[in-house]
């Protein structure tokens, strides 16, 4: 048999259905079996490649494999035929509504297991295709460019900014009736940096996701918040990398406000198309100019004044097939690039910083478990076991406008060692307006000092008229870099 030609990407997205079985019982009774190739919106058409390619061999081998499960298959492709194209019977029934918004389907006449060969699952990443013995772009892979911040050593952490209807803070030249003191979020952020005397001090901000207000990226919101941002990194002397942007859920948006939720639809058409991660990708390119097809998983370096900052974003608005329209999900991709966090050479001494938009740990009540709501991350345990091993210093996360500190460690069972404690940071919201916060609760900003010998760390209230608020937190975390 010749060497594979393709590789596609593929995992169970339909609750109630196993993709490998339902194929072979389809095979079994038919002798071929129609497998879609669920492309991504943001991936390259590859119809004439793949059609040349069989012509010229009159059939290929291809594998299949899912990276969440470790599993492999190795197929043998007889025909490739566009969705208009495609023969309707012989694709399993669970998605044959659904091959209009597939990419193409491959004719398949063999399906048989192979060993997952984890290197190839590696270059294959976030991606659904894969010709082998390409040389896989990197540059869309889960390392960004670093960013260069000489003489500086503050992070600036803001979270859930409610761009559009429930954003509080005045707009850039936006007109104000009398009487209305409100000031621009960049005035109030700058106004209270001052008071701390650290405005020329800041090497990089992360905003733990919802920048947006239901998903509502209009032309007036959507402008609206890449006017601040530009306004805020003129004030502190930032270039577009050190801004690092993290998805929320009112960015990312998976089901419609309000709509019944078909779990089953959703899985397949969402799962696979990634059509809801759009208006966020091309903000984030407008944003920071981070190329809007590159995955929303990934590692950038900080370069500070005496020490490296390594921060990795994780999308916590991956789909899974449930109704529960709140939760975080990471999923492999994002546990794929906290291990490459942990991979990176250390040239200095170096914090590494975890940021991501849902909960890691509890922060209030509200989140018992409901029939459609549920904030906790899904895979929670599994991003804090791999944050413990790749030396994460600090999680950072928003989501329910509510700040809160507090430490995570497990300890090591059956001789293996026990690993540094994370400190998880959960931001309140830093743009909301009141009547979007819990009780009691103010527009918050963090912010962190990396030294040395340790983390300082302010919680602080941004109030809407740019005076000075409360300081919810101030103190050292016990943490210190990983060394040379």
């Amino acid at each position: 048999m010749a060497a594979p030609t393709i590789a596609l990407r593929f995992r169970d997205t339909t609750p109630g259905f196993d993709t490998i079985v339902e194929h072979r019982a389809m095979l079994a009774r038919q002798g071929v079996v129609g497998w879609g190739w669920w492309k991504k919106t943001f991936e390259p058409d590859q119809h004439k490649a793949i059609a040349k390619r069989i012509a010229e061999n009159g059939e290929i081998d291809l594998v299949i494999l899912d990276r969440s499960t470790e599993r492999a298959f190795l197929c043998r492709c007889v025909a490739f035929h566009p969705p208009f194209e495609a023969i309707t019977a012989i694709v399993p029934e669970y998605y044959r509504d659904h091959i209009d918004i597939t990419a193409g389907v491959f004719t398949l006449r063999s399906i048989d297991d192979i060993s997952f060969d984890r290197s190839l699952g590696d270059l294959v990443g976030d991606q659904t295709f894969l010709w082998i013995g390409s040389q896989a772009d990197r540059g869309l892979g889960h390392l960004a460019a670093p960013a260069e911040a000489p003489g500086r050593s503050c992070v600036l952490h803001l979270s859930d900014l409610h761009f559009g209807s429930d954003y509080g803070f005045r707009r850039q030249g936006e007109d104000l009736a009398i009487g209305d003191q409100r000031r621009t979020l960049t005035d109030c952020i700058v106004s209270d940096l001052d008071r701390l005397g650290l405005t020329q001090d800041i090497a990089v901000i992360i905003v733990t996701g919802d920048f947006m207000t239901h998903g509502r990226f209009d032309d007036e919101h959507k402008k609206a918040a890449l006017d601040e941002f530009e306004a805020l990194r003129g004030r502190l002397g930032l270039s577009r990398e050190q801004l690092i942007p993290v998805p929320g859920n009112h960015d990312v948006v998976r089901y419609a406000d309000g709509a019944k939720i078909n779990v089953r639809d959703n899985a397949v058409e969402k799962q696979t198309t990634y059509e809801h991660e759009t208006h966020f990708r091309t903000f984030v390119d407008q944003l920071i100019g981070r190329d809007w097809k590159a995955s929303l998983n990934y590692v950038r370096r900080v370069r500070l004044s005496q020490i490296d900052l390594d921060v990795c974003v994780v999308n916590s608005c991956t789909i899974a097939a449930t109704e529960w329209t709140e939760y975080g999900y990471v999923g492999k991709s994002g546990i794929d690039a906290i291990t490459d966090l942990g991979e990176q050479a250390v040239e200095r001494p170096t914090f590494r910083f975890l940021a991501l938009h849902h909960h890691l740990l509890p922060v209030a009540n509200v989140e018992a478990l409901k029939s459609k709501g549920v904030t906790l991350t899904l895979d929670a345990s599994d991003i804090l076991a791999a944050g413990q091993q790749s030396g994460v210093h600090v999680a950072l996360h928003g989501h329910q406008h509510k700040a809160k500190i507090a430490k995570y460690q497990s300890l090591g069972l059956n001789g293996e060692p026990t690993n540094e404690p994370i400190y998880v940071v959960a931001n309140g919201s830093a743009g909301a307006k009141n009547n979007r916060l819990p009780a009691g609760e103010l527009n918050t900003y963090c912010l962190f000092r990396l030294k040395a010998d340790g983390l300082d760390l302010w919680i602080r209230e941004l109030r809407l008229d740019a005076r000075a608020g409360a300081e919810i937190f101030s103190g050292s975390l016990t943490a210190l870099p990983i060394a040379l």
